[in-house]
Order: C-alpha cells, then sequence, then structure tokens
C-alpha cells in the first residue's frame, strides 16, 4: 500500500448489550482514497462505520483500537466532539436542518465559536464548491435549505460536513435516498473531494463500489472477509464468499 495511512482499525469488536455484531476487524484506510464497506445487510459494515468516529458510544460496546495521528480514539478521556470535527459523518438520509443553506454549511463552524463574518462567507463557498452545489444555490443562500431537491440536501449536507475542514469523511449509504442522476452526481463528487480528503463508504450498490472506490473491505457476519484494491475485489476475489457475494448467491 504505497498510500499513508489516515486511519486504522485494529482488532475492533463491537458489542450490542450481550450479542457481539463485529468481531477482530483490522483496517487500514489510505489517505486521499476512497475506501468502500460492502457486505449484505447485518453484516457489521455500518456498525464499524460509526465506530470509526464514535457514534456508536451511546448503543454500543466498541473494543480495539482505532488510530488517528498516533492517538487511540477509543480511549476514555479522548473528546469526542473534536474527533468528530476531523472524522465527519454523512447519513443515509439528507438531513437538513430547517435554517438557511447558508447557516446549514456554518452550523459547526458556530458550534466552534467562529463569528468573523469573512471566515464564514468563505467557507460557505468553498465548502459549497468543493459539494459541487455552488452554481445550482448561489443566489439562494438566504433561502431555506428543505427547499432543496433530495441531490441537492445530500451536497449540502456533504458542504455542512465539509466547512469545518475534516481530514476524513464517513458515509453511510449517502446516495441509497437518492434517484441516478443524483447519485452519479454525489460519486463525482468523491472522486474530486478525495484530492483532499479521505473517504470510508458504505454502500449495497455494487455498481457505485467499482466505479468510485479505489478499496474495498468485504465483511460477513461481523467478520472483515477480504480487504484489497477494487479492482481486485471484484475481477479477482481471494476468498470463496467475497466470489459468492458478488455473484448475487447471498446478500
Amino acid at each position: 500500500m504505497q498510500n499513508s495511512v489516515a486511519l486504522e482499525a485494529k482488532q475492533l469488536a463491537v458489542f450490542y448489550g450481550e450479542k457481539q455484531v463485529v468481531y477482530d476487524v483490522s483496517l487500514k484506510f489510505p489517505a486521499n482514497q476512497i475506501t468502500a464497506l460492502i457486505g449484505a445487510s447485518g453484516s457489521g459494515k455500518s456498525t464499524v462505520l460509526r465506530s470509526l468516529n464514535r457514534m456508536n458510544d451511546d448503543v454500543a460496546t466498541v473494543k480495539g483500537e482505532i488510530n488517528f495521528h498516533g492517538l487511540n480514539i477509543n480511549e476514555p478521556k479522548v473528546n469526542v466532539y473534536r474527533v468528530r470535527q476531523q472524522i465527519g459523518m454523512v447519513f443515509q438520509q439528507p438531513t437538513p436542518f430547517p435554517l438557511s443553506i447558508y447557516e446549514n454549511v456554518i452550523y459547526g463552524l458556530r458550534l466552534a465559536g467562529e463569528k468573523n463574518k469573512e471566515v464564514l462567507d468563505q467557507r460557505v463557498e468553498e465548502s459549497l464548491r468543493q459539494a459541487a452545489l455552488w452554481d445550482e444555490v448561489k443566489d439562494q443562500l438566504k433561502e431555506s435549505a428543505l427547499a432543496l431537491s433530495g441531490g441537492q440536501q445530500q451536497r449540502l449536507c456533504i458542504a455542512r460536513t465539509l466547512a469545518v475542514r475534516p481530514e476524513i469523511i464517513l458515509m453511510d449509504e449517502p446516495t441509497s435516498a437518492l434517484d441516478p442522476v443524483s447519485t452519479s452526481q454525489i460519486e463525482d463528487t468523491l472522486v474530486q473531494l478525495k484530492e483532499k480528503f479521505t473517504i470510508i463508504m458504505v454502500t449495497h450498490n455494487m455498481q457505485q463500489a467499482s466505479r468510485s472506490a479505489d478499496w474495498t473491505a468485504f465483511m460477513h457476519q461481523g467478520h472483515l472477509v477480504e480487504f484489497d484494491k477494487t479492482a481486485n475485489i471484484f475481477m479477482n476475489p481471494q476468498e470463496q464468499k467475497t466470489a459468492d457475494y458478488l455473484s448475487g448467491k447471498f446478500g
């Protein structure tokens, strides 16, 4: 792996109460690449994703290490708010707040105490440009974000995540609620974003993984079965379970 590692999970195990749902997952996520997590429903991929920025804290017990810049962010003393500034999350359903487009984008910055209007204005334009939305909304920044289409709302949510300048963006099926045109726009956006960000994405859409991801991890029943360059996973999987899943034998 030539790329430096942006984030590493070591022996990750996740429990909901007594029930273990993720077993001993170790993964190195390459910097400035898109990594897709694939697998059938219930395979543990979204649980792993949400563990990477402590989103599971209130609902599950997460064991093992999540190493980011030499720090195990799974340690109890770690500032979770700071972690989530650096490791952002975009959810399956677009979740704009009932505020203006402008206020949606800078929501996280305001929480962090940023008051300088010049900084806020600049970050709004920068983030909307990065999310490929600026040209569509630059004349409506004061209008409600709820008036945007579903695809625009999801790109707005990406912009909102980008505005706090994270290093890593986690995406939990970011296009599953969108039509094919919006899906294609988001995929194009992701490919541009990896120049500046590391992207880790859960997807059920095999075509999306093969089109967009540089690396693919296949999970089955809470176990990591295989992790390799996407082309190798799809064209020449090393594990029979991977081949069976990709050929539609289960999932």
